[in-house]
């Protein structure tokens, strides 16, 4: 017999694609798993899976997991504590300086009443601290570098402003048109106007995530953003002119004060259409969160860092709205932006 050769050392596979399924081919898991799928996407960092099921699941774990990073790691809540506190504290003294009633019950609703009126203010008045925190959060999720993504104070009031009053009319021709929908029309409505707020909290959330790569300017991105198609709403709104026999040509203008509004938000609007389950799941855990008393105070850190892991999820798929790299059928190459490392696998 001939004697043994050397024992060859094991093959090391590369690892998989952030974005890959890596429990899709196990014979175990054919059937469908919510409960394995939520447990491991809020305790640890992972890629989303590739099921839609599993991805609206995934996505409703992302606040939960951004709110255990937040309160597992010391520096990512001090980052936190201050816009909540400055935010907080300001609510407090309005709502005990003048109160028409002195019960702790009045003085509570008055609180988080003034808490939702003021909510949008951190995001303009502390751009430059959420920035901040966006890149603190990529560190810890093992990201490849980046730099704070800095806006001059009348660029970051324009997006706000430009937010505020898409929110406001975006949905007019739809509303005026279910009024004249009898019984359900009001009902119908409201429940519109509520998906239509928590599509721009997602929106606000991607948005304030956003980072630059070394070397990259916002010239960059928004040259990125011309790229991008129109958003969802502004392509159904000229579906639908161009089936109107009238009023079209004033619905089609409409549409195209729309798109220019939403131009700033090009890359997160094109995520949540082409992720709609991932985004789905996000949307009803950030609802949640900001029904829970006391946690909604750090709803905007919670979501942003969730918001920064799934950005990073995507940034190296090709086709993504997020991604550097170009899709097989762009007409027209990308502008340079340094490459990124992918995410470290968890």
């Amino acid at each position: 017999m001939d004697p043994p050769g050397p024992v060859k050392p094991p093959v090391s596979l590369p690892p998989p694609p952030p974005h890959a399924n890596r429990s899709s081919s196990s014979p175990s898991n054919v059937r469908w798993r919510p409960h394995k799928v939520a447990a491991a996407s809020a305790s640890t960092p992972a890629a989303p899976p590739e099921s839609h099921f599993d991805r609206a699941i995934y996505g409703l774990m992302q606040p939960i997991l951004g709110a255990r990073m937040l309160f597992g790691d010391r520096e990512l809540l001090r980052a936190a504590l201050l816009p909540a506190t400055l935010l907080a504290g300001f609510c407090a003294l309005v709502a005990v300086i003048a109160p028409p009633e002195w019960t702790a019950a009045a003085i509570v609703k008055r609180f988080y009443s003034m808490f939702a009126f003021l909510a949008p203010l951190p995001t303009f008045l502390l751009a430059g601290h959420y920035a901040r925190l966006a890149v603190v959060a990529r560190k810890k999720f093992g990201y490849s570098e980046a730099l704070p993504c800095y806006e001059p104070l009348l660029r970051t009031a324009k997006r706000v402003a430009k937010q505020l009053v898409l929110v406001a009319i975006g949905l007019v021709p739809v509303t005026l048109t279910l009024h004249l929908v009898p019984f359900l029309g009001p009902l119908v409505i409201r429940v519109v106007v509520a998906v239509w707020a928590l599509h721009w909290i997602v929106v606000d959330a991607f948005d304030s995530a956003r980072t630059l790569a070394p070397g990259q300017t916002l010239a960059d991105l928004d040259a990125l953003a011309l790229r991008l198609p129109r958003p969802w709403f502004v392509r159904l709104l000229e579906k639908a002119a161009a089936h109107l026999p009238i009023g079209g040509r004033i619905l089609r203008w409409f549409a195209r004060r729309c798109d220019r509004l939403a131009m700033p938000f090009r890359e997160e609007v094109a995520l949540i259409e082409q992720q709609p389950w991932l985004t789905l799941g996000f949307a009803l855990a950030t609802a949640a969160l900001l029904a829970t008393p006391v946690l909604n105070l750090l709803f905007r850190a919670i979501v942003l860092i969730g918001a920064v892991h799934v950005s990073g999820r995507f940034e190296h798929v090709p086709g993504s709205p997020l991604s550097t790299i170009p899709s097989p059928d762009a007409g027209a190459p990308v502008p340079p932006v340094p490459p990124t490392a992918p995410p470290v696998a968890p």
